[in-house]
């Protein structure tokens, strides 16, 4: 009992070592980040004074700089939106046009797996999608549903519905056969099959075409504003700043949006890590004995 009672007193007073500041990898990878892009931005400030580069093919760090302090650190009217709360709503468009894609496209996935005459109907028409350049039929959708994002939200899902619906797809159909004669020996109730056997089979599948997609997603969201009236996207406002040589407004809105668009993807991978703990999909424990 005292040599327990040692044991216990020697855990509780027991003090790991300070970590010293030089092996805290995540703050010199920090400082290593600032440091380099400190650099990059100086030679590329003295580097544009020396060749005396215009401003109509590339900004300076110190416009970009200068463009910033004007957009966000100055008084607007209340009506005005700045690049960020555009690329806001293109990413928000996207998002939405996201979820309903991974939605629509699996439901269709799922059909055209169980009967050959939904596949030999429905799959032209999804492959159609894929050889028509879907952001060119914005304007044409836009006489049914309008200029404004409705449109565009249903372009970036005829955009993303074919890969989804394909992978889908031969998920199911490549299935082992096994598999279904297992769950057959229980149950003939359809919604049991669907609900132990392909449901689980597509959720790896969905993982990884959902980070396809959102790559797709964004740059569909912001193609389908040009021939559209959407004032509120970031797409249509970079094309407008580009007209009117609004050099540094249009690499600041491009940077704002790359930088969203990581961390729309970031989110994604995120999820999927934590799914794949959660039900260790694919993982498979083998007994080396």
């Amino acid at each position: 009992m005292q040599n327990l009672r040692h044991t216990k007193e020697e855990k509780n007073n027991f003090k790991r070592p300070k970590r010293s500041f030089f092996l805290n990898i995540p703050t010199k990878k920090i400082l290593i980040t600032i440091l380099s892009l400190f650099i990059i931005f100086l030679v590329w400030e003295k580097a544009f004074e020396y060749f005396n580069i215009p401003l109509r093919i590339a900004p300076k760090p110190s416009n970009l700089y200068q463009f910033i302090y004007k957009e966000f650190f100055t008084q607007h009217s209340s009506r005005y939106q700045t690049v960020f709360v555009k690329s806001l709503y293109s990413l928000r468009d996207a998002g939405i046009g996201f979820v309903l894609s991974l939605i629509l496209g699996s439901i269709l996935g799922i059909i055209i797996s169980q009967n050959n005459l939904h596949n030999s109907i429905l799959f032209p028409f999804i492959f159609l999608t894929q050889l028509i350049p879907v952001p060119a039929l914005a304007p044409i959708i836009a006489v049914y549903l309008g200029y404004g994002a409705t449109t565009k939200i249903f372009v970036i899902i005829l955009f993303n519905i074919f890969p989804i619906t394909v992978a889908v797809r031969n998920t199911i159909i490549n299935l082992p056969e096994y598999y279904s004669l297992l769950l057959y020996s229980y149950t003939r109730e359809k919604k049991y099959i669907f609900r132990y056997l392909i449901l689980p089979s597509l959720v790896p599948t969905l993982l990884i075409n959902m980070k396809t997609l959102v790559t797709a997603s964004i740059v569909a969201s912001i193609i389908t504003e040009l021939p559209l009236s959407v004032k509120t996207g970031i797409g249509k406002d970079i094309y407008n700043s580009f007209n009117n040589l609004l050099i540094p407004r249009v690499w600041v809105s491009i940077i704002i949006i790359s930088l969203l668009s990581l961390l729309f993807y970031i989110a994604i991978s995120k999820f999927e890590n934590y799914i794949n703990r959660k039900y260790r999909y694919g993982q498979f424990q083998y007994d080396n004995n």
